[in-house]
């Protein structure tokens, strides 16, 4: 049994992109983000993710 075609089309409705407070408020919000995670990931977390990129960089470096 088919269904029956779909009527009515439901479209998500977003801040124009020239709005300038969606901007501010998105700006603001993603630099409250970068800062918790900045502040509240211990130290040898950051050091195991600088260590990780360090031997991505080195594999891309010897694969050329």
């Amino acid at each position: 049994m088919r269904c029956p075609p779909e009527t009515h089309v439901y479209q998500a409705k977003y801040p124009a992109k020239g709005s300038t407070l969606a901007r501010a408020v998105g700006i603001v919000l993603i630099a409250a983000g970068v800062l918790l995670i900045v502040l509240c990931v211990p130290l040898w977390a950051w050091m195991a993710l600088i260590g990780a990129a360090l031997i991505f960089v080195g594999v891309l470096l010897l694969q050329k």
